[in-house]
């Protein structure tokens, strides 16, 4: 795999997880690697990510109706090439859900889509913007995984749903499906400077 596919990678760890990314720095300075190659194709990446989100407040209506567990546990990341990621992840059902690692990011639905260690799965709309579904070339169980990017200004709205089979409360359900219905839930709560 490319340096671009171990940045979405290192981005995308999730709650339980933490401890892979110690893997994903360099140094422990909290920066991925990227290659020369991919940090020139960044020269027109925003300096940071979107701040007219904040990952990390969530409207109170959606924490309600996802049964979602406060407190959300910071999930940020810099990596090399000027990638950024802000945000904080999210768990469902008192654990017993699924997870979400809600954040801004000043990677475009465009630098997506020219991944080549990764898929984009759909182009949808949400909200009047465009936005993909995507996941990693390697990954075989699609149904437990998914990654949404829906576009902001300066970047994009990206979220990371993980959600195992063995989660009763939601292990059934699709975790594209419940991406694709959050991104249509948060995306109407972003303001109009987004």
């Amino acid at each position: 795999m490319t340096d671009w596919g171990r940045v979405i990678r290192c981005a995308a760890v999730g709650v339980g997880a933490t401890a892979l990314l110690a893997g994903c720095n360099d140094g422990g300075g909290g920066t991925s690697s990227v290659s020369s190659s991919a940090a020139s194709t960044t020269s027109t990446i925003a300096p940071d990510a979107p701040t007219s989100f904040n990952g990390c407040q969530l409207p109170q209506s959606i924490i309600d109706s996802e049964q979602i567990t406060p407190p959300s546990t910071p999930s940020n990341l810099e990596a090399n090439g000027g990638i950024k990621f802000r945000g904080c992840i999210w768990v469902t059902h008192e654990g017993d859900g699924y997870s979400v690692n809600v954040r801004t990011t000043n990677m475009t639905v465009q630098m997506i889509e020219k991944m080549s260690d990764y898929k984009v799965a759909e182009h949808l709309t949400i909200g009047g913007r465009q936005a993909v579904t995507y996941h990693s070339v390697d990954d075989t169980d699609l149904r437990e995984s998914c990654l949404i990017n829906v576009e902001i200004k300066g970047g994009g709205l990206d979220l990371l749903v993980d959600n195992p089979a063995s989660h009763k409360a939601t292990g059934n359900l699709d975790a594209c499906e419940i991406a694709k219905q959050l991104a249509g839930d948060i995306v109407p709560t972003l303001p109009a400077s987004a």
